[in-house]
């Protein structure tokens, strides 16, 4: 089964092909013919994950100019686990999408863009060297701005969706650039750590340096978080799919997969702990000034990653590969759960809107409720617990304490935005109830596609001490995870319930959710960078509506001409 798994990236091709040539023909049951392809990669992803081993794909002499001239594909535990949770959101996504796009016109374009999405994402976590990771991680930076600006007749989707297209063509020149420095015959990823591969320029720093940023940009740490709230101008399974669980997790798979590089770099390990702490906790005070409900949620998942790089900065992997687990089931929840709201209410977004509308939603208030238990760490029935009070521990005694009494200041902050999101969408008073339209049929495949990340929210944590024994393989050797007994993760519980119980009694005496005034703190905590960012929007949008035909083609062609270049440059350098 692991042998099968290595070709887990062609495995939405034919529902591609067929939703891309109109099959079915009737535009209402467009998707139906990808739903086969995510729930096939879960089940074989699973199963060579049990299974444990390894098995690559290779073939010579694919392309002359790449550097060995190989294709490889690697299936090991790590990937499997990966595809795993790709699989899983993947499948439950498309089937949310059936109720979601019902109406839409664009619904078969919808499910080709998604299809490319997941396809590219296997791509990229099955890669075997840079090259093939390269390719993986265009295509889904290319899966991304498509799908972010699908409602392109909407005003500021063209915007986002180039806004996160630059971002990623950040990440993507670094990773040209990293591979550029890699002495030959060391392309494959599990050899990046061996002496013979950092004794190039700049060594182990720069080559660790450079995946750095190409993991920020990717999941939208620092200075590059500006283009993943924007992101949600796309549709929310989008949003749940690609924007919370699978694609900005891109880049802590990128740094678990390299751990044992970045060890050797400790300065770059310290700021990428530096970076990771700073954004856990700037994110979470954007998150809660926010005025716009998947807003408020993205800001959320730009925290999370946060404590995703952090656990990775102070050298347990294990631990915020973890949370990138549990994280993408009770994340997903929350924005599917978000948007049956949006949904209900004919698309409307801002929290003044949906004040109140979420009572009107059972399954939705249910599963928001449990994706927020496991968001703030709620122990022994949710998965967040273990996952970030493992991430919590581990910083506390690493070599640098400081990183996990901060994370412990951003579980107090993370109650306060969530509880105040819960409270103001599923607690106040309605101000209007009659704003609320029913769909009973896609309501229903909606509703249902909620309970398994329910379980999931609740259930996940409880696997983490038999996902060591698999993953110790790429991983080497992982600390025992603490006991959910632990007196750190019932401080850290105690600390957002608080934060959660300030925002319930602050939002349900306003008497509207309008969004904060844009002060001087508001805006270092939430948009500085993205006040630039948009001053460019109408430029960007000119540019779309004069070359919008070429835009895809010319990135891709700039891509390869990056490469060639850089391959160039790296025999040179030799």
């Amino acid at each position: 089964m692991t042998a099968l798994l290595a070709w887990a990236w062609v495995f939405t091709l034919p529902g591609l092909l067929l939703t891309a040539l109109g099959v079915p023909a009737d535009n209402r049951k467009a998707g139906y013919a990808s739903l086969a392809g995510p729930p096939v990669m879960l089940v074989v992803a699973v199963i060579a994950f049990l299974q444990g081993g390894s098995y690559s794909v290779e073939f010579q002499n694919w392309l002359p100019f790449l550097p060995d001239g190989s294709f490889r594909s690697l299936a090991d535990p790590l990937s499997a686990f990966m595809l795993a949770i790709l699989g899983f959101v993947a499948t439950l996504v498309y089937v949310y999408s059936l109720g979601y796009m019902a109406e839409d016109p664009g619904r078969r374009r919808f499910f080709a863009y998604l299809d490319l999405f997941v396809g590219a994402m296997a791509l990229l976590v099955l890669a075997g060297d840079l090259a093939v990771l390269l390719i993986g991680w265009t295509g889904v930076g290319i899966s991304s701005f498509l799908l972010i600006s699908f409602w392109r007749d909407r005003e500021g989707t063209l915007g986002a969706g180039l806004q996160a297209l630059a971002a990623n063509a950040v990440g993507d020149a670094a990773l040209l650039i990293a591979a550029a420095f890699v002495p030959r015959g060391c392309g494959a990823l599990v050899t990046l750590n061996t002496s013979q591969c950092t004794s190039g320029p700049g060594g182990a720093e720069l080559i660790a340096l450079l995946l750095f940023v190409a993991a920020a940009a990717k999941s939208a740490q620092g200075p590059l978080y500006f283009w993943l709230p924007n992101a949600m101008a796309g549709p929310t399974p989008i949003s749940a799919l690609i924007h919370a669980a699978t694609m900005v997790a891109a880049g802590v798979y990128l740094l678990v997969r390299t751990h044992a590089l970045i060890e050797e770099a400790p300065t770059v390990a310290l700021w990428i702990a530096i970076i990771g702490v700073v954004t856990a906790l700037a994110a979470s005070v954007a998150s809660f000034f926010q005025g716009n409900f998947k807003k408020g949620i993205a800001y959320s998942t730009v925290a999370q990653l946060g404590y995703m790089f952090a656990a990775v900065g102070v050298g347990a992997p294990f631990p915020g590969l973890f949370h990138l687990f549990t994280h993408a089931s009770f994340k997903a929840l929350l924005f599917l759960a978000a948007g049956i709201v949006i949904h209900g209410a004919g698309g409307l977004e801002g929290l003044a809107d949906l004040r109140g509308l979420g009572r009107f939603f059972r399954f939705s208030r249910a599963g928001f409720l449990i994706g927020s238990l496991a968001l703030i760490g709620t122990p022994l029935i949710t998965a967040g617990s273990f996952s970030k009070d493992s991430i919590i521990d581990a910083a506390i005694n690493s070599r640098m304490p400081w990183v996990g009494y901060l994370l412990l200041l951003g579980v107090v902050l993370t109650g306060l935005y969530i509880g105040r999101l819960f409270t103001i969408v599923y607690m106040a008073p309605a101000r209007d109830p009659h704003a609320v339209h029913h769909d009973e049929s896609s309501e229903r495949l909606m509703d249902w596609s909620l309970v398994p990340l329910m379980v999931g929210a609740i259930a996940f944590g409880w696997l983490g001490g038999a996902l060591t024994g698999q993953l110790s393989g790429p991983l080497g050797a992982i600390e025992p995870l603490p006991s959910p007994f632990a007196v750190t993760g019932w401080i850290a519980f105690v600390l957002g319930a608080l934060g959660f119980a300030g925002a319930y009694w602050y939002s349900m005496r306003q008497p509207a959710a309008a969004p904060a005034p844009a002060t001087a703190t508001s805006y270092a905590a939430a948009g500085w960078v993205s006040a630039i960012a948009r001053a460019g929007y109408a430029v960007a949008d000119d540019l779309v509506a004069r070359a919008q035909s070429g835009l895809l083609p010319l990135y891709a062609f700039g891509s390869l001409v990056g490469l060639a270049i850089v391959l160039f440059l790296r025999e040179v350098v030799r």
